[in-house]
């Protein structure tokens, strides 16, 4: 049946959509519409999926917008808004009018909301959408990255501090860095910073939390800001999935960049950092100890639902003379490190010792600023990595 121009999309051919709708009214409401603005077989997905599953669906359908039902499940809908927002454009579908639900899916990265499904409505969002992509300037979405051990004692947290002042070294507007650790709180002890606040009193607040509040919470550091572990060390990180949405969807809108130092995969799994958070850095070193645990770390993550594209492998305090080389350790893990960071004891423990950051003459600092250069998409200094030995099969082993 032949639609009015006002019901038509700018051109069938721009969006490819992926309907997630639990709801059976609802589901047929849209696709229907769909069907008669040019998408007659549009992919549909009956249930939410599993967490993390998201950006697999859209890889497998080549879509590029996702329509999102908050009426059945609206705290898992929001939770798919969020994680679907970071791969594609999101609508959001409701049969009411609710000016608060639609506040809260758009703060979770939703683009606009659906509660009227006929084809001009519908049809009218779609050409919107398609108009502020072509009017608008790129928009620069805050970076978030997780950094943890793959065996704790890497120096991941030493990683994570200095990563942020390179980054900010290098002209990246707004720098956070999170202590998310709140056993060790290494953060502060490294860089001799003291606060009364940490990542809990943030959570605490979480639902209130605005420019002024957010000012009081974190101090600053060669021009970062930094929000520190807790004096506590008994103190628990309690954070839900749907509480690491928000405050993402929060930090994202005031950051360029977000680094958080977490103690390992687990709480970067249990919390929902690791599922809506940018990439994860997973930092080793090349001792055969430390690449057994991050082999056993890396098959959790991907068990989590964490695509193995996303893990950054990081191959920290690395000298080619000792250890195993880097071309080993890539068969080992089956995973390219990005990087290889200088073993530069002595300006670590100096850094440390005067808290203070790093010269950036020292030679872990010029690896790291390599490395910043790689996430800003920056021209970067490159050396050959050493051969392969190609003895370490034992640890190959993929379960």
């Amino acid at each position: 049946m032949p639609i009015s121009p006002l019901a038509r999309p700018v051109d069938p051919t721009v969006w490819r959509p992926l309907v997630i709708c639990p709801d059976p009214e609802l589901a047929r409401a849209i696709l229907a519409v769909l069907g008669e603005l040019g998408w007659p077989n549009a992919p549909f997905v009956a249930e939410y999926p599993r967490t993390g599953a998201v950006a697999g669906l859209g890889a497998e359908y080549h879509s590029n917008i996702c329509f999102v039902d908050l009426l059945t499940n609206e705290q898992h809908g929001l939770l798919l808004v969020s994680e679907a927002a970071v791969e594609m454009t999101v609508v959001s579908l409701h049969p009411h009018h609710d000016a608060e639900l639609i506040l809260r899916a758009l703060h979770r990265g939703a683009s606009d909301f659906l509660s009227d499904f006929t084809a001009a409505q519908v049809g009218s969002v779609l050409d919107r959408l398609r108009r502020n992509q072509l009017a608008a300037q790129p928009r620069t979405v805050g970076a978030v990255y997780c950094v943890m051990p793959g065996k704790p004692g890497c120096g991941a947290s030493t990683l994570a501090a200095q990563l942020a002042i390179e980054a900010r070294r290098l002209g990246v507007g707004r720098v956070l860095l999170i202590d998310a650790d709140f056993l060790t709180a290494s953060v502060a002890f490294q860089l001799k910073l003291r606060s009364d606040f940490h990542l809990g009193d943030v959570l605490r607040d979480l639902k209130r939390m605005d420019a002024d509040i957010w000012g009081r919470l974190t101090v600053p550091c060669q021009g970062v800001d930094v929000l520190l572990g807790p004096e506590d060390c008994s103190m628990p990180l309690a954070m839900s999935r749907a509480e690491a949405s928000e405050l993402l969807a929060f930090l994202r809108d005031r950051y360029d960049l977000v680094i958080f130092d977490l103690p390992g995969p687990a709480v970067a799994v249990e919390t929902g950092l690791a599922l809506l958070a940018g990439d994860l850095m997973l930092v080793t070193t090349n001792e055969l100890s430390a690449l057994h645990a991050t082999r056993r770390a890396i098959e959790f993550l991907e068990r989590s639902g964490i695509p193995r594209e996303r893990i950054k492998l990081v191959l920290n305090r690395y000298t080619p003379n000792t250890g195993i080389k880097r071309e080993d350790v890539r068969t080992v893990l089956q995973l390219d490190p990005i990087t290889a960071l200088a073993n530069d004891y002595h300006a670590v423990q100096s850094a440390i010792l005067e808290g203070k950051p790093m010269s950036e003459a020292a030679s872990f600092s010029r690896s790291v600023a390599n490395l910043a250069r790689t996430l800003c998409n920056q021209k970067e200094e490159t050396t050959e990595p050493a051969k392969a030995g190609g003895w370490l099969s034992f640890l190959s082993r993929r379960k």
